[in-house]
């Protein structure tokens, strides 16, 4: 658990419910379990964890890969973004459900922002999206769509790509 992260925000009836064999740190608004790990985990915990909520997203703690630079993003183009990640939790590619990374402040633009995981290749290379903290947290206490950037805030420190048009 990340403490004071989303917790704080959370209503006591989201907080740590019992799930089969284990107890769910949030219940987010549509019943979507959120588990927040700080700590590493092995994947057959990964797999028992998944079994046992169904309906669930990961939160892992990626502030100090990302603040180490370690974890660095690359590129942002059309809402996707590229990242590099040398020495990455290996035990992160066994998870089955949506795979979030908490980065906290993003480069210069001091604004809170997850990293959706939607590939991590075994080099440590991978794309996602971003999410703010904001729009996370709405997610977990409304349900209102959570939605990636579509743009880049200033001072991040992505390079943006654009893409060049296709010469008839």
């Amino acid at each position: 658990m990340l403490p004071g992260l989303f917790y704080l925000l959370i209503t006591a009836t989201q907080r740590e419910q019992r799930r089969g064999n284990h107890i769910a740190d949030v219940i987010a608004a549509g019943g979507c379990v959120v588990e927040i790990q700080h700590a590493s985990m092995s994947p057959t915990k990964i797999m028992g964890r998944e079994l046992d909520h169904g309906h669930m997203v990961w939160i892992w703690d990626g502030r100090s890969a990302y603040a180490s630079g370690a974890l660095s993003l690359a590129a942002f183009a059309g809402g996707i973004v590229s990242f590099r990640w040398k020495n990455q939790r290996r035990n992160l590619r066994t998870c089955r459900r949506p795979c979030f990374l908490d980065l906290w402040a993003l480069g210069e633009s001091g604004q809170r922002m997850l990293l959706k995981v939607d590939v991590l290749n075994e080099d440590g290379t991978g794309s996602g999206q971003l999410v703010a903290h904001d729009i996370m947290r709405l997610w977990i206490v409304s349900g209102l769509p959570r939605r990636p950037l579509a743009e880049l805030p200033e001072g991040c420190g992505i390079p943006p790509v654009k893409f060049a048009a296709a010469v008839a």
